[in-house]
């Protein structure tokens, strides 16, 4: 059996980014930039005041107390520019640009108007207090946002500050999803003795929707290989990726892999060393790849979120496609009696802590709606509480 890492750095090496497109950037939040972003201008784009005050020269007025003339108001926005003169000062607001020959800008509480045209100051004041440099956040010719980096609301506001309408992103990726099982029955018809309804397919297209996968759900396949045959070959049309749940196993009714060996396919790898999710698989056909995950309704999530979530944010273009872990302190003990990897189901408490929620079987998924994470256990781990997990949120 492959570990946890191995079976997804394979994966990740054996994927590319999908093609590009240029996106008004209201329709790319989510995606990830396809090549580096210059800034074409500087941002600020001039010296600007931090607070409502008034601009002057620090050093030239002398020690507090001081009064000076009130030469004019630079108002954000204001095309009128007025020169700071000696013992004189300009009344400015937050984002007005520094009238030429200020230094600092002092806010209006800290001053106070004698009459119409004077204004005291009773504190001395520092060079460039409360004033913007021009470029300090970015620079002309400097990286606005790298390849790779997930677009999202703060990096449309520094696009849109830098005057860009459009990005350029990878597409998002085609996936096709189905579950395996003569027993499945889809939602709202009737089951009949022995059937259960299929939950894999709706849950695990949704699952992927977060990530920006166009899915489409297709029949369920039966459980013979000509069948399954037909079913994966529709699943691989029009489709960049193939998710499929269930019949990954070494049952006799487990024919997804023989399917897709029928077919001419290639499974890559098969079986990992972690708990719910050991008969993960993936294959290829012509180019393409499918992700075979297990058929119990949690181990097909688990393996969604550790392994098909990755592979469509590296199909994106993501930069660090891997799932991002927190530590978190368990809020009592647990133990992992098993000889595999657990990532077990747990609930975040109000402090910070993690605490394993309801019984961690892998058909449970009462459990799995109130959990918002895993935490990775290792093999015949004993941990008290208080110890440190990794968790994996989704």
């Amino acid at each position: 059996m492959l570990s946890y890492e191995n079976a997804l750095g394979d994966l990740l090496k054996l994927l590319s980014p999908l093609g590009t497109e240029s996106q008004v950037l209201e329709d790319a939040l989510g995606g990830f930039v396809a090549s580096d972003i210059l800034a074409a201008l500087d941002l600020p784009p001039f010296d600007a005041s931090a607070m409502d005050g008034y601009a002057l020269h620090s050093e030239r007025e002398g020690c507090a107390p001081f009064d000076l003339t009130l030469l004019g108001t630079m108002a954000a926005g204001s095309t009128q520019v007025i020169p700071l003169q000696p013992f004189g000062c300009v009344r400015v607001f937050t984002g007005s640009p520094l009238p030429p020959g200020a230094d600092a800008v002092v806010m209006q509480e800290e001053t106070c108007v004698l009459d119409a045209g004077r204004i005291r100051f009773d504190e001395s004041v520092k060079p460039w207090q409360n004033v913007r440099f021009r470029g300090e956040d970015v620079g002309k010719g400097e990286v606005l946002l790298s390849a790779g980096s997930r677009f999202g609301p703060a990096q449309k506001a520094l696009l849109s500050a830098a005057g860009l309408e459009r990005v350029l992103v990878h597409r998002c990726p085609r996936v096709a999803v189905a579950s395996s099982g003569d027993e499945l029955v889809s939602p709202g018809l009737t089951l009949g003795f022995g059937q259960v309804f299929d939950c894999n397919a709706a849950c695990l297209a949704a699952l992927m929707r977060t990530e920006g996968a166009l899915t489409r759900i297709l029949p369920v396949i039966p459980d013979t290989v000509e069948r399954a045959m037909e079913g994966l070959a529709a699943a691989f049309e029009d489709s960049d990726l193939v998710v499929t749940a269930g019949g990954a196993s070494v049952g006799d009714r487990d024919v997804i892999r023989p399917a897709l060996e029928r077919l001419g396919g290639t499974v890559r790898f098969w079986r990992i060393d972690l708990r719910p999710g050991k008969p993960f698989f993936l294959g290829e056909w012509k180019g393409k790849f499918l992700l075979g995950l297990p058929g119990n309704p949690v181990s097909a999530f688990v393996t969604a979120v550790l392994l098909v979530l990755p592979a469509l944010r590296r199909l994106r273009g993501a930069r660090y496609p891997a799932p991002r872990a927190v530590l978190s302190p368990l809020s009592e003990p647990f133990r992992n009696l098993g000889d595999r990897r657990h990532f077990v189901r747990v609930m975040t408490l109000e402090e910070g802590s993690v605490r394993p929620i309801g019984i961690q079987a892998s058909h449970i998924l009462s459990s799995l709606t109130l959990a918002d994470g895993l935490a990775d256990v290792p093999a015949g781990a004993d941990l008290a509480a208080g110890t440190l997990v990794r968790v994996i949120r989704w």
